[in-house]
């Protein structure tokens, strides 16, 4: 197996994976595709609703270890600014996170999984001498391919866990990988801890509408909705001082939503953001600290204010022990002194909807390094971008990966 041989293709796949994004729960077109694609070559497929498969060459069923590495599918709500010649096509939409390359290195690595076993049988005169041969058979394990839907949004794992995603058999392990521009051509795996706990958040505020020539009639929710956004500042700003152990963390808000015209005193406001922390213990500190000051602006200002959760959190997971140092082996044999293995102190605020994965069997999350230098835009950014150079490496590292479990 020469990865370089699958260069071209694999950047062909990553341009039409870009060019056609699709939000999650609607990636109709990306899915049919990635069926298309993968039935050719042999593979059979598991439908989940709406969008999901669940894809096994049936050649590898006997083999004793079943590992499943994961793909996702979505986009992001986001109008693309890159100018490239490749652009999305879908207005509004955008494959900003990196799903696009995550597709064309899952495919690539199906495909040389599918060649590989179709050469060992078409080498054989018949099927005895297959079968035989098969007990020295040139892939060790039997893989299995998730295209998740719905990452984006935290819906994609639950679903593809309920289609019985690590089940029969029981997985031996589950991997998942990323890209980042953080660096240039490289590779980075976390000893231990790999995620952040996270949540979105939407706080209301409720004050009493007034025409602004009786204003004292009223209770203006923007001013009180002012101050809790100031108070998540100071929040950010002071929560260290309290406590010195609590690791990285954040509060943000994203959207404001409030107020019907300009001589109203505005009676509801909504802000939704996030509360994201590495420790679960300052997640929860953080979480009953800011519902202090909530209380504290209701009394300064008259205003009724609520914070709700719409969801459960996404929990943070841990990288295996045993899986980190495969990668270790892997990643060094690709990327030599690129490969970082990274502690605590290197954990980004990021989640992620697998940590349903983690807890029913050991996993590894690997993050490949593709920044372009001058290119300094992060995740979810309208003008991110990433080196489609690192793709033959990324495809390569997994596939030692999964070769040496």
């Amino acid at each position: 197996m020469n990865i370089r041989d699958y260069t071209e293709e694999l950047i062909s796949l990553r341009h039409h994976f870009h060019q056609h994004p699709e939000l999650a729960l609607q990636e109709v077109e990306t899915s049919a595709y990635i069926r298309r694609y993968l039935e050719k070559l042999g593979y059979e497929i598991t439908p989940v609703e709406p969008t999901g498969l669940i894809a096994e060459l049936p050649g590898l069923k006997d083999r004793k270890k079943l590992v499943v590495l994961r793909a996702e599918m979505d986009a992001l709500p986001i109008q693309e600014q890159t100018g490239l010649p490749y652009e999305s096509v879908n207005q509004g939409y955008m494959h900003a996170c990196g799903h696009d390359f995550i597709l064309a290195a899952a495919l690539i690595l199906a495909k040389i999984i599918a060649e590989e076993e179709n050469e060992e049988k078409k080498s054989c005169e018949g099927q005895k001498e297959y079968e035989t041969r098969k007990k020295k058979e040139r892939f060790p394990v039997r893989i299995r391919f998730l295209f998740e839907p719905a990452e984006e949004i935290g819906e994609g794992a639950r679903r593809m866990l309920q289609a019985g995603a690590l089940q029969n058999p029981k997985a031996d392990a589950f991997l998942m990988f990323h890209y980042a521009a953080d660096m240039t051509l490289g590779m980075a795996v976390h000893q231990g801890q790999a995620s952040s706990m996270i949540n979105s958040m939407q706080i209301h505020v409720h004050g009493k509408s007034s025409h602004w020539c009786e204003a004292e009639k009223g209770i203006d929710a923007i001013y009180a909705a002012a101050r809790v956004v100031n108070a998540i500042h100071d929040l950010n700003e002071n929560f260290k001082k309290q406590h010195p152990d609590a690791g990285k963390y954040i509060i943000g808000t994203g959207t404001i939503h409030g107020g019907e015209y300009t001589n109203i005193i505005a009676d509801h406001v909504v802000l939704n953001g996030n509360i994201r922390a590495v420790h679960e213990e300052t997640y929860t500190a953080l979480e009953k600290a800011l519902e202090n000051c909530l209380r504290e602006i209701e009394k300064q200002t008259g205003a009724q204010i609520r914070m709700e959760f719409p969801k459960s959190p996404v929990y943070a997971f841990a990288n295996d022990d045993g899986l980190v140092e495969i990668a270790k082996a892997a990643g060094t044999e690709v990327f030599g002194d690129q490969f970082v293995l990274e502690g605590e102190d290197e954990l980004f605020l990021s989640g992620d909807n697998a940590y349903r994965y983690f807890r029913e069997t050991r996993g590894l999350f690997s993050v490949f390094l593709a920044g372009i230098p001058g290119e300094n835009h992060p995740l979810h950014h309208p003008k991110f971008q990433l080196d489609e150079r690192i793709l033959p490496y990324s495809v390569e590292a997994l596939y030692k990966m999964i070769t040496k479990l």
